[in-house]
Parts: C-alpha cells; sequence; structure tokens
C-alpha cells in the first residue's frame, strides 16, 4: 500500500500546497507514482497540477464523496498530471457545500476511509500526499483519518506560524485516538534564508525546542527563491518553471529524505543495518512519534 502523507498547519502561507505539489513532482522524478489529494476547496494545488479545468467539476471530490457507495473512490476521480508517474484527485469550493452535510455525520471523520476502503488501484501508488485547508474542518479531520504520516511545513521566523503549529500538534494527538498508525514525519522549514538565518541562528534556535520534545526537523530546508512564487503565479510546479533552479533541488533533496526515512524505518522494523551512517543522519533528527509530542 502507498504511504499517505497529510500535509498541514493551520497557518495559511506556510507553503502547505507549494510542498505538495512540487513534492509530489519530485517524487515522480525518482521514479514514484504519487497520487495528490486536495483536500482544500480553494483547489490551489488543482489550480497548479490539473491544466484542463473542465475536469475540475466532472474529477472532482466532490463528486467522489457523493458518490453512490458502490462507486466511491479516490482513484477513479483522479486526472493526470503535469508528469508522467503524477495523479490530482482535484476540488473545488463545492466541497464546502460537502462539509456543511457532514458536520454532524460519521462523514465528518470517515468519509475519505469509505473512499480508500475498497480501492485496489491505490496499490498502484507509491505515495499519496493530501494538500489540506488552514483550518479545523472535516477535510482536514478526514485527511488524518487515512494517513501515515503529516508533513508540517513552517517558515523559520514567522512567530504566528509557530504558534499555529503548537495547536496543530495538539490536532495530531487527538487525530491518533482514532488512527493509531498516524505518525509526524517531521517539520519543514519553508522560506528558509540561508545567509540570514546563518546569521542570526534562527534555525538553530527554532530547531531546539522540536529535539527537546523528540520532534524531526526535516535536514533539507525549502529556501526562500523567486521562481517559486514565480511558478505559484503561473500554476505551475517548480519543475516546470526550472528543473535547476534551487526551488526543484530542494524538493528533490526533500523527496530523498523521506524515501530515507521511511527505509530507515523498514529496517528497524526488521532489525537489519540502517541505508545511511551516522554522520549522514545524526541521532537528534531522528525523533519517534506523535505520542511523544507532550500538549503544549
Amino acid at each position: 500500500m502507498p504511504a499517505v502523507i497529510t500535509i498541514g498547519n493551520l497557518k495559511g502561507g506556510v507553503g502547505k500546497t507549494t510542498t505538495a505539489v512540487n513534492l509530489a513532482e519530485a517524487m515522480g522524478h525518482l521514479g514514484l507514482r504519487t497520487l495528490v489529494v486536495d483536500a482544500d476547496p480553494l483547489g490551489n494545488a488543482t489550480s497548479v497540477l490539473l491544466k484542463d479545468f473542465a475536469l475540475r467539476e466532472e474529477h472532482s471530490l466532490f463528486n467522489a464523496l457523493t458518490a453512490p457507495a458502490e462507486e466511491a473512490s479516490l482513484t477513479q476521480f483522479a486526472c493526470p498530471g503535469p508528469s508522467p508517474l503524477v495523479d490530482v484527485v482535484p476540488n473545488s469550493v463545492r466541497c464546502l457545500e460537502w462539509e456543511r452535510r457532514a458536520a454532524h455525520t460519521p462523514e465528518y471523520l470517515f468519509g475519505f476511509r469509505r473512499l480508500v476502503r475498497h480501492d485496489r488501484v491505490l496499490q498502484e501508488y507509491d505515495y499519496i500526499l493530501i494538500d489540506t485547508p488552514s483550518n479545523v474542518c472535516p477535510m482536514l479531520c478526514n485527511s488524518l483519518m487515512i494517513s501515515d504520516y503529516v508533513i508540517i511545513p513552517n517558515p523559520v521566523q514567522e512567530r504566528f506560524a509557530l504558534d499555529s503549529l503548537s495547536l496543530f500538534l495538539r490536532i495530531l494527538q487527538n487525530a491518533r485516538k482514532e488512527n493509531r498508525k498516524l505518525k509526524l514525519l517531521g517539520i519543514l522549514f519553508t522560506k528558509y534564508h540561508e545567509e540570514r538565518e546563518r546569521f542570526s541562528s534562527g534555525r538553530e534556535r527554532v530547531e531546539e525546542p522540536f529535539y527537546e520534545q523528540s520532534i524531526r526537523v526535516f535536514r533539507t530546508a525549502i529556501r526562500f527563491d523567486i521562481e517559486i512564487q514565480k511558478a505559484n503565479m503561473r500554476h505551475q510546479t517548480c519543475f516546470e518553471m526550472n528543473d535547476n533552479g534551487n526551488g526543484a533541488l530542494d524538493h528533490q533533496s526533500l523527496s530523498m529524505e523521506i524515501e530515507i526515512i521511511r527505509s530507515d524505518e523498514a529496517a528497524r522494523k526488521r532489525k537489519i543495518p540502517l541505508r545511511r551512517s551516522h554522520e549522514q543522519c545524526p541521532d537528534r533528527s531522528a525523533p519517534e512519534r506523535i505520542s511523544s509530542i507532550p500538549a503544549c
């Protein structure tokens, strides 16, 4: 089965959609087939990955969630993305209507589970990446219920983003009551100004509280890059804009880091030597699970 990763943070503008679409493309460059589920009714990931806007209404998450039970599956509503190994389940504002219907029903938590339970085509994917909205809502709750991991993008120096991150960690703790397999894969620093952070020791200072709580911070940071902003404005991935630019290179690095983390995790379960040396992966960047996160 594919690894399901929710990309979330309750703060807007931290790079959730940018991470989702570009990580998917980076996974594709590694030969990994990836499905992006746009769980945000604003549909920003859809606007980047789905060039044929006519398909937005015909093949949408709303249609999947409201389809008859025998037709309900994610992959039935997937559309080809910008590269051969990337597909997307699009979204639109119509999902706000579904959220209102789901508010006082089991669908508030388990609508997505219904879509994946008997979807055998999902086995053809290596990863499912879920882009989520910046608020506590059925879309976010459903995403956490089917996920194996969570990545939290967070700008290094944004105080309000750090405040919202504390609340999001508590939400993950609560989600584990219904989904025991859910783990925090790591904190991803975004909008990283390398020279400025080195001068101010910003990264090290922000990292330390996470290490104290055994929360992984990815070694990869997504550098601030004007080409990322240009790509977003043009509804493109970094790879379409410049596949040798910092944005593309950083997301490629992130994809490889995730693959190594998961490989090491599998090796620990089988009690075989890890793929990396101690020098390549210091202990402090390899934390455990959400259950180790105290209430903030």
